[in-house]
């Protein structure tokens, strides 16, 4: 017998989970920007009712430029990025992530998974994210804001966009999992704006590009 299928809605007149599709409707129509999911799986709508979206970025862009970024405790910021080199077929990833006691940690790679490769540069964009939130759960932290400059970043995984191929699907699915463990949340910044750490992002990635030796896909 197939599982009841539950409605987790995260933004709405009304938030929670929903037995009915009826409920969830009246909690969500008429809402400009409502985000909702049916589940199947009551921990995985749980996780996906307890990521976040966090307004903007510092509103101090002098300080943004600057490279100032205040860390709350019991938590990390990642800034990720990707990139595409069409010539050599190849995609890869940045990531700067930044402590609560003033660390620095930097992580890239690149890859030539076919797959990758369709989709250019967001599998870039993807696997910085999936590598800022394995980074923090691996060293501790119950928490991590994702900041990015693609929106699939975050709206594959809180379903705002349909994850409709078999990359952004796993990428959403992984994600998801991974929310059951870590709080994560989303903060968007405008690309090429001066942004102290979503540049070094970008260079990050764009030099692993030439690191042909290796092959990391999502």
């Amino acid at each position: 017998m197939a599982k009841k299928k539950i409605y987790a809605v995260r933004k709405g007149h009304k938030t929670g989970l929903f037995e009915t599709w009826a409920e969830c409707q009246k909690a969500t129509s008429g809402y400009s920007g409502a985000e909702f999911r049916g589940f199947t799986d009551r921990e995985e709508a749980m996780a996906f009712l307890q990521m976040s979206t966090t307004a903007n970025v510092s509103k101090d862009k002098e300080k943004e430029a600057a490279g100032i970024v205040e860390v709350p405790e019991n938590m990390v910021i990642a800034y990720v990025d990707g990139s595409f080199e069409k010539s050599i077929g190849r995609y890869a990833f940045g990531c700067v992530i930044l402590t609560p006691d003033g660390e620095e940690f930097r992580k890239s790679g690149s890859g030539c998974d076919p797959e990758g490769v369709k989709i250019r540069n967001v599998a870039g964009e993807m696997l910085g994210a999936m590598n800022a939130v394995q980074w923090a759960k691996e060293h501790g932290y119950p928490a991590v804001e994702i900041r990015y400059d693609y929106e699939g970043v975050e709206k594959w995984v809180t379903g705002v966009w349909r994850a409709k191929t078999p990359l952004t699907s796993k990428y959403a699915a992984h994600m998801q999992e991974a929310a059951k463990q870590i709080k994560i949340s989303f903060c968007k910044v405008a690309a090429h704006t001066g942004n102290h750490y979503n540049e070094e992002a970008d260079q990050l990635a764009k030099s692993a590009l030439l690191r042909t030796d290796e092959n990391v896909s999502i």
